[in-house]
């Protein structure tokens, strides 16, 4: 019995073990790199040399010079009685390394609109050949895509036929990257770290499933049900291996002493002598107003609890089934639902069980199994 429950509820935490392992690895992979960075610092970009300069890494950029905005972001706003046009962001062209560096090559920054002065007093000096004073910005180094990169080299080489780079001049003298400036850092930072951290979580969780289904760790609460029902192990095994199957995977199952039943991974029991009262829940979905599906349940309440136990059905014929079963075979729970039922069981539950748990005798009666469960 054990053995063969441990190897279902194995089989049922392997979906949702799987998906937690895909999410760890994806969020440490993605952004371990970034987590470091948002803990310990960004790379300064002016150390970087050119053959160093990777899209990913997260950088501290202090721009003192920019030779002017080759791509201006924007988005149309619509506001009666015409759209309107508003610009976002802007990317200027920059340099790597810095006053000293042997080895540059000409690449963009994007940084927001608010940055718009500052950088075109700083590419005014950097026409009159001075240096400003530097502008620290932190971001993350990006991939020209497409669209971008025809901005880009449209500003070193000219259609026109006038002076600019030749496509050889343009290849070797510059990069197809830009710095992706952050508006908030500290904001980006956070993602980076909680997202890192819920990575490790997930593939800790997901080791821990695998562990715990391996070892048994979902049947814990079903040897405390089989304890807590005044029954022994053994001879519990008897009762499971006589169990009908109400559903065709085995997720429920009734026996003469105990109703089997799966809570996700974990695997449950209850008494059958405990059973008070069962009865069936419909629920109808809808969305935006349209029926989209109905859900079937089995509702059950136990003697000395105050929750119910709800127990998932495929349809209405196999919940039908399954009430008929209880019924049938455990006469002293009432079986079926009405208000009037509903307000004494809540006002007079003394009452409720001289219905018939009080008066019944509490011996499972023989019942037909299910040839087809659903």
């Amino acid at each position: 019995m054990f053995d063969e429950l441990k190897k279902k509820s194995l089989k049922s935490s392997l979906l949702g073990t799987i998906i937690l392992l895909i999410a760890g690895v994806a969020l440490t992979v993605f952004l371990g790199a970034k987590a470091f960075s948002a803990a310990f610092g960004y790379t300064t970009f002016e150390d970087l040399a050119p053959d160093k300069i990777r899209p990913g890494q997260l950088v501290e950029a202090n721009v003192t010079v920019n030779f002017g905005m080759c791509i201006e972001e924007y988005e149309y706003q619509e506001s009666a009685p015409k759209y309107t046009q508003k610009t976002t962001s802007l990317y200027y062209v920059i340099w790597t390394g810095d006053e000293n560096s042997t080895d540059t090559r000409y690449m963009a920054i994007k940084v927001p609109v608010k940055y718009r002065s500052q950088m075109d007093e700083m590419l005014e000096n950097t026409a009159a050949g001075y240096y400003s004073d530097p502008i620290s910005f932190l971001g993350e180094i990006k991939k020209l895509d497409e669209e971008e990169l025809r901005y880009f080299k449209e500003f070193f080489v000219y259609d026109d036929g006038t002076e600019g780079f030749t496509e050889a001049e343009y290849e070797q003298m510059t990069l197809p990257y830009y710095i992706n400036v952050y508006a908030s850092p500290a904001s980006m930072n956070a993602v980076f770290l909680i997202g890192f951290a819920g990575g490790v979580v997930c593939l800790v969780i997901g080791i821990l499933r695998i562990v715990k289904a391996a070892t048994g760790g979902y049947l814990k609460k079903l040897r405390q049900d089989i304890v807590n029902a005044g029954y022994s192990e053994s001879y519990v095994e008897s009762d499971y291996a006589s169990a009908t199957s109400i559903t065709k995977n085995g997720s429920i199952k009734v026996g003469r002493l105990l109703t089997y039943y799966s809570s996700g991974a974990t695997m449950r029991a209850f008494a059958n002598k405990d059973i008070v009262w069962a009865y069936q829940s419909t629920t109808t979905h809808r969305t935006n107003g349209i029926k989209t599906g109905t859900s079937y349940s089995s509702i059950l309440y136990l003697r000395g609890q105050k929750s119910a136990v709800t127990l998932a059905m495929p349809n209405e014929a196999t919940t039908q089934e399954f009430l008929k079963r209880v019924g049938d075979m455990f006469p002293w729970a009432v079986v079926g639902y009405s208000e009037d039922l509903r307000r004494l069981f809540f006002k007079e539950y003394q009452q409720f069980l001289d219905l018939r748990f009080n008066t019944m005798d509490h011996n499972p009666v023989e019942a037909d199994g299910f040839n087809n469960p659903q």
